[in-house]
């Protein structure tokens, strides 16, 4: 997908303009998270370029700290725990469970279960079940389930059947 086409889809889903989401995309291909096209050639972005850059815009960064911020988000880790020697059934990263809630949606799951929010202030993204539970993706060493500044909590909220559609839509 070209980044015109992805920066679209990205302002849809989360309603932002599409300027927004191509302005953070030219600064985390800057920073080498995305692809750089070739001579004349347009990147072309996969389902994983697309989570990240979809993160990237709800983080609320500046665009002088998109880049870090959005590395920081993907790297979160359930609970902040250390997660080296975990069984493999727990997801590593923010970035792993992304990748498996865009499998399920891409296999036609509707995700109607399910609330994201990816968090401002500091790196977190919460997954958010309709049965009340919350899963959090917190740095690695952060104290579990709990906020780490007295800055008021302010995240993009992303229902689960707009990423799902977002991830359809990629195709």
């Amino acid at each position: 997908m070209t980044p015109g086409k992805l920066a679209d889809l990205v302002a849809s889903c989360i309603g932002v303009p599409a300027e927004r989401a191509l302005r953070v995309a030219h600064r985390l291909r800057d920073a080498g998270m995305l692809p750089k096209g070739g001579p004349g050639r347009a990147p072309e972005f996969d389902r994983a370029d697309a989570i990240a850059l979809l993160v990237a815009v709800a983080s609320g960064a500046t665009l002088r700290t998109v880049a870090e911020r959005t590395a920081a988000l993907l790297a979160s880790t359930p609970g902040g725990a250390d997660v080296n020697g975990a069984p493999l059934t727990i997801p590593r990263n923010a970035q792993i469970q992304l990748a498996v809630l865009a499998n399920m949606a891409a296999a036609g799951d509707a995700l109607d279960g399910i609330t994201l929010e990816v968090v401002h202030g500091w790196p977190e993204i919460a997954l958010a079940w309709a049965d009340g539970a919350t899963q959090r993706f917190q740095a690695a060493g952060s104290i579990a389930n709990h906020q780490p500044s007295h800055q008021a909590r302010v995240a993009t909220t992303i229902p689960g059947p707009a990423f799902a559609d977002f991830v359809r839509r990629l195709n």
